[in-house]
């Protein structure tokens, strides 16, 4: 692991944790704290839609969620839309128990990044309770909370829900190991 040294950040279009591009407009790790017009969060809900854009928008996996929505962010909690789509479903037609998991991934970390820490952090362990399908045309609604966020490891908590009668597909829980933080 890296450590960073007294007032030294990693370099220009890195991150700490996993030494990839570093998504534009996000502080760096550890950059937190109180800023102009950032209140007590890491970065602002225009940064956190720049992050979550980043994120879809590669040419990786996570691009299959391109079509999501950040619709609000408040400390530790992010809340997104997405209507289900063909690409998005599985050979029965409703929503793919895999992207389900990205989704969690993906909106649990957007959670983290809306936090005074900003660290998207790496996972360690995830599980997903699947109790309803969502079929191709409804829009669905992805909750994440921070369930609780240590010195190294946070505790997120994602509910899928359809968006037009609250019914919950899916919920997952997912803990990340946000490196070692010496700063007190």
């Amino acid at each position: 692991t890296q450590r960073r040294m007294a007032g030294k950040g990693p370099p220009p279009g890195r991150t700490e944790a996993v030494g990839k591009p570093h998504p534009p407009g996000l502080p760096f790790r550890g950059a937190g704290g109180r800023r102009g017009g950032q209140g007590s969060m890491g970065c602002t809900v225009e940064s956190l839609r720049e992050a979550i854009k980043y994120m879809v928008e590669s040419q990786g996996f996570d691009r299959v969620l391109r079509k999501m929505k950040l619709l609000s962010a408040t400390p530790g909690k992010v809340v997104c839309e997405m209507k289900v789509e063909e690409e998005h479903t599985n050979r029965g037609g409703t929503l793919h128990g895999g992207l389900t998991a990205t989704l969690v991934d993906v909106v649990s970390t957007a959670a983290l990044l809306y936090t005074e820490r900003a660290v998207p952090g790496v996972s360690v362990d995830m599980n997903i309770t699947y109790t309803s399908a969502a079929k191709i045309g409804e829009e669905i609604l992805i909750t994440a909370q921070i369930l609780k966020q240590g010195r190294s490891i946070a505790f997120a908590s994602v509910d899928l829900t359809d968006k037009a009668t609250g019914k919950l597909i899916a919920q997952g829980r997912h803990t990340k190991y946000l490196g070692s933080n010496t700063s007190k």
